[in-house]
């Protein structure tokens, strides 16, 4: 027969934890469980790091329920909004949108999204967060988008 701490840590080992893995300034990676303090594993690759993360959860959960300590169920995670909202703007800012889409060949939402990722990476201040993230990649394809049309510009000259 399984024992209370074997059925309490099973329990919290099927609960959706979120887990940050990053590498760190030695090029090596870490992963971690965000709501567990302290549950923090390496490894010379992310499959390591992630493997050894599983191991060091484990002797975490066996530890807390031994010791009698709290553990932090996850957090629900929030439902991200459909992305799709109507905005009113004046008829003027819509016609210089307009305009703006037109010539750099792109649809107005996509340039639209571009503009208001740049806008909300640059009050977020620095790092790698999902807006710069998605700015860069917007970006990205509006240099390739321009490369192409210039492209076809110059053979038709």
């Amino acid at each position: 027969m399984r024992s209370e701490v074997t059925k309490k840590r099973d329990y919290y080992r099927t609960l959706p934890y979120g887990i940050i893995l990053r590498k760190d300034e030695e090029g090596d990676w870490v992963a971690r469980i965000k709501e567990l303090p302290g549950c923090t594993a390496h490894g010379n690759t992310q499959i390591e790091a992630l493997e050894r993360l599983d191991e060091v959860m484990e002797a975490w959960l066996e530890d807390a329920l031994a010791s009698g300590a709290a553990i932090p169920e996850p957090r629900i995670a929030e439902k991200l909004p459909s992305g799709k909202w109507l905005q009113r703007v004046p008829r003027s800012l819509h016609k210089k949108l307009v305009e703006m889409a037109d010539r750099e060949e792109i649809s107005l939402n996509q340039l639209v999204t571009s503009i208001l990722s740049e806008a909300v990476g640059r009050r977020s201040g620095a790092g790698q967060s999902l807006a710069t993230e998605f700015q860069k990649r917007q970006m990205d394809d509006l240099m390739i988008h321009r490369a192409k049309r210039h492209q076809r510009s110059v053979s038709l000259e």
